[in-house]
């Protein structure tokens, strides 16, 4: 214990160079063994097992892996997985002025008192590290250290939360408990402050008082509530910690303006809803609404052939832009449900803003928009003619083919994937009845994979798709490019469907057909009918 301690001492004098970030949404993915590596679980059921130790998962643990440690995560079957790993360097000075690397010590499992402040950092650090822009990147790396600072400080007990912290605790505790009971009196012991003295340094810093910042939240949460749900005032009121519905409606109006019934009705027959994601967007057109706003671009060209609605950025939005659009409604999607992000925040002080959790069926993104737009009954009937639609084609494939297995893979311009259950998979495995090639039944979403492992997916048939394809002239020559290379890959040539000639190809209409939304998954049933009953084009 004392040599670690002893290097605790020595971390202030140490290197660290970021080398890269990796979002994770199933089981530990490719990352650098010779390296560091931090692993920030926001949610995961099961254990890992670092050099022999072994540890619970759940949500908000934070692991340090030393470089060529053993490292096992077993993640229970029916449990959603999300996690980040940040690969990095850490070097000592040798003396005669070089730096050699060293392994930290006996950091295993790190104690994070402000997950969620954490947490976003790291969406910060990946948004800036995967920047084409050096400074950007720079920028990355010295938020990473400010990071290990906070981190390596903390799990060494050498500090106390400062102001700011005992405040940003206190806020994570009324983002996260808001439905309960909660007092000025609970939140300063939080703090560890007497309750006038939090009061005043609560308005300080966030300017305006702990019961009213409490009260906003409550009115925030309260809106996705009354537009995702038919439940009554008094139902709303309890869900999000008002006590009767009586105070909960002269809270509300006194937030915004209006009664909550006329909030209802102002954003259910609004045309100004703004779509920040193209799976969104899609649903709004099966419902045939064009968005007042939404991100535009090629990779998904049917926002191109939009007539009036108003562009508010190419790839992401574009907060300036959407807030001169001033829509009545933002919708959006997140890799999570059970946080916020800083981008949602400020998206809240534009319009009051929908966030659907990316995991979640194509089906009920469908109808949580239907409900939110008053068309409930229209969704439900678009959804009975999808059915019969995907039945007709599953017989008359069956009939056709009978049962084959179909490896759904994508290409890019430099990379290739195997994808899963998701997206296409959806449409292909599910409603269709493909076969899934063995292996694939553990991919969530996607795997990236090199060419040589493309023999261990081996299927009676390959569906080629774009991987990661931005709708780019560029791209899609690059995307050509690569499954040029691929195809005069002579393992390519080894493979059943390749030799069957049951390799189809539908990688030119970007990601028309493979966004994860009600009116894709309709156009991709017409394409697989095209493409394997009709001319049987190959």
């Amino acid at each position: 214990m004392s040599k670690v301690l002893d290097q605790y001492r020595q971390f202030p004098s140490y290197i660290y160079k970021l080398q890269t970030v990796q979002y994770a949404d199933q089981v530990l993915p490719r990352y650098d063994a010779t390296l560091h590596s931090l692993l920030l679980f926001k949610e995961a059921k099961g254990q890992i097992i670092i050099n022999g130790n072994r540890y619970d998962l759940h949500q908000q643990k934070v692991f340090l892996v030393p470089p060529h440690a053993s490292l096992k995560i077993m993640i229970e079957s029916d449990s959603r997985t999300e996690y980040y790993i940040l690969s990095f360097h850490v070097l000592q000075p040798d003396g005669q002025g070089h730096f050699v690397p060293i392994e930290l010590l006996g950091l295993y499992e790190l104690h994070v008192a402000h997950f969620r402040w954490f947490a976003d950092r790291v969406r910060e650090i990946q948004d800036k590290h995967d920047q084409e822009n050096l400074w950007d990147q720079m920028k990355a790396n010295v938020i990473f250290q400010e990071l290990l600072i906070h981190l390596f400080k903390e799990d060494a007990q050498e500090q106390k939360p400062d102001m700011n912290q005992a405040i940003a605790a206190t806020l994570d505790h009324m983002e996260q408990h808001y439905a309960t009971s909660i007092t000025r009196n609970q939140l300063a012991e939080i703090a560890g402050m007497s309750a006038d003295y939090y009061s005043r340094a609560f308005k300080k810093v966030v300017g305006k008082s702990p019961m009213e910042h409490l009260t906003e939240i409550r009115i925030t949460q309260s809106k996705q509530v009354l537009l995702l749900s038919n439940d009554s005032f008094r139902s709303v009121a309890q869900q999000v910690g008002f006590s009767d519905e009586f105070y909960f409606s002269r809270k509300f109006k006194a937030v915004t303006g209006r009664s909550p019934k006329s909030y209802i009705h102002n954003i259910r027959y609004s045309n100004k809803i703004a779509s920040l994601k193209h799976l969104l967007t899609g649903h709004l057109v099966a419902l045939e609404i064009e968005p007042y706003a939404a991100v535009i671009n090629n990779a998904y060209p049917i926002t191109t052939q939009f007539e009036h609605t108003i562009p508010i950025g190419d790839n992401k939005p574009d907060l300036e832009k959407l807030m001169n659009a001033q829509p009545d409604l933002i919708v959006t999607c997140e890799f999570r449900d059970f946080e916020k992000s800083q981008k949602e925040k400020m998206y809240e002080q534009i319009a009051p803003t929908i966030t659907l959790p990316f995991f979640e069926d194509w089906r009920v993104h469908f109808q949580t928009i239907a409900r939110i737009v008053g068309k409930d009954q229209e969704a439900q009937v678009w959804l009975e003619q999808y059915a019969d639609i995907a039945q007709l084609l599953r017989q008359q494939l069956k009939n056709k083919f009978g049962q084959r297995s179909l490896l759904i893979l994508g290409v890019g311009e430099s990379k290739i994937c195997i994808y899963g259950k998701r997206n296409l998979g959806a449409v292909l495995y599910n409603d269709l009845g493909f076969i899934m090639p063995a292996g694939v039944e553990n991919i969530a979403h996607y795997y990236e994979i090199q060419p040589e492992e493309l023999i261990h997916y081996d299927a009676d048939c390959i569906l080629i798709t774009p991987f990661q394809h931005d709708g780019t002239v560029g791209m899609q020559a690059g995307i050509e490019q690569g499954i040029f290379r691929l195809c005069a890959d002579p393992l390519w040539q080894r493979l059943q469907a390749v030799q069957t000639q049951s390799v189809y190809e539908m990688y030119t209409t970007q990601h028309m057909h493979t966004c994860y939304n009600s009116y894709s998954h309709l156009m991709l049933l017409e394409k697989v009918r095209q493409l394997f009953l009709d001319k049987n084009d190959k």
